[in-house]
């Protein structure tokens, strides 16, 4: 029971992360087309608005690796692997899962540090001054909730739910 609650929550973190990433996604195409707008009609771009979608970018990309992940929305290579058994292949994937689990979380818990020495110095974005620490600090959160979800099916091939 409580790997199905924890299983309900991972879903639930990874849709509400994509809901995020649909938003900054979303506003990163209409901060463009309003700064093309701008451009034309004032001649002036809108201030900041190429940082602006830097960090939109980045926000979405690492808020939505989650929800891709556990929708197969990725790209795999699987011209060798669709050859084996449906075990073999199960197998397979469970392996990848698990090298990746440990690598994304190794690199969660990296950026969380590298986040921690930016704060810590203070740094901020050239143009409109935001703490990039923060941005690594979500960054650092998608990372860390792709993880999630690479355990949670590991722990689904395990338990043979899947």
């Amino acid at each position: 029971m409580s790997e199905l609650k924890s299983s309900n929550l991972i879903n639930k973190l990874e849709a509400v992360l994509k809901n995020i990433a649909a938003f900054c996604l979303i506003s990163m195409a209409l901060l463009t087309g309003a700064d093309i707008i701008s451009r034309g009609a004032c001649g002036s771009p809108i201030f900041g608005v190429e940082e602006i979608i830097a960090v939109l970018a980045v926000l979405t990309t690492g808020l939505a690796l989650g929800y891709t992940h556990s929708q197969k929305s990725n790209i795999g290579v699987e011209f060798l692997v669709s050859k084996f058994k449906r075990r073999t292949r199960r197998n397979i994937n469970c392996a990848t899962n698990i090298v990746s689990a440990v690598l994304f979380a190794v690199v969660a818990w990296r950026l969380v540090l590298y986040g921690q020495s930016l704060k810590e110095a203070g740094e901020v974005t050239m143009t409109l001054a935001l703490p990039t620490y923060m941005i690594i600090y979500a960054l650092a959160f998608g990372f860390g909730c792709f993880t999630l979800t690479l355990l949670k099916e590991i722990a689904e091939h395990l338990l043979g739910d899947k």
